[in-house]
């Protein structure tokens, strides 16, 4: 590889980063190529040079976004002792992403914006809410198999998995405004409601 494709490999790679830190702190719509050319001390046209349009941008922020969530599941795979420390696993890192850094997920921040996606980044953030709600799924099923979970029997892994989502995502947007105590009550009361009687009253009392 000559030193002048390495240099464009590493420019698009940097335009990547920065817009996926932007994506998380303002949102898709909330920066513009000029922050991104500002932020990296570069010109206008040349962000333009690799990215032609800002949708082009956003289906590799859509593929930034997806190694983002498989990285973080594979975390919480190697190190969770069972399906309820991988929970709660993910509900500390949501709750650092949003009070400690001061950012919406990728995932998030994409949905906030939806009205505005062009078709091709809409078919992606499907693809990739449902990587992210197949391996809660995959959790709340080997929790039940293992008996370290319960629920009622007509509520099916998926439909756990969907609840634990949006009970997160919509705890943590009401919680950037009132206070991260509410996010951790919310989500405490919640996640009793899987865990058995013996667990129950020791279990996810804080986040």
């Amino acid at each position: 590889m000559t030193t002048k494709s390495a240099n464009a490999r590493q420019t698009r790679q940097q335009l990547i980063d920065v817009g996926a830190d932007l994506l998380c702190r303002r949102g898709y719509t909330g920066f513009s190529y000029q922050d991104l050319a500002r932020e990296l001390g570069i010109s206008k046209p040349s962000v333009h040079h690799h990215f032609a349009q800002k949708a082009d941008l956003g289906l590799a922020l859509c593929d930034w976004t997806e190694q983002w969530l498989r990285d973080g599941f594979a975390h919480f795979d190697q190190h969770g002792q069972n399906a309820p420390d991988k929970l709660q696993r993910y509900l500390r890192a949501a709750a650092k992403h949003t009070f400690n850094e001061h950012k919406q997920c990728p995932l998030s921040a994409l949905h906030s914006d939806l009205a505005q996606l062009p078709d091709a980044m809409r078919t992606r953030l499907s693809d990739l809410s449902r990587l992210e709600v197949d391996w809660v799924a995959a959790v709340f099923s080997q929790g039940l198999a293992d008996g370290e979970l319960q629920a009622p029997a007509t509520a099916s892994a998926q439909e756990l998995a969907q609840l634990f989502i949006f009970a997160c995502k919509g705890a943590l947007y009401y919680a950037r405004l009132l206070g991260r105590e509410h996010f951790e009550q919310s989500m405490s009361l919640l996640l009793q409601q899987w865990l058995p009687d013996a667990q129950a009253a020791q279990s996810f009392t804080t986040l």
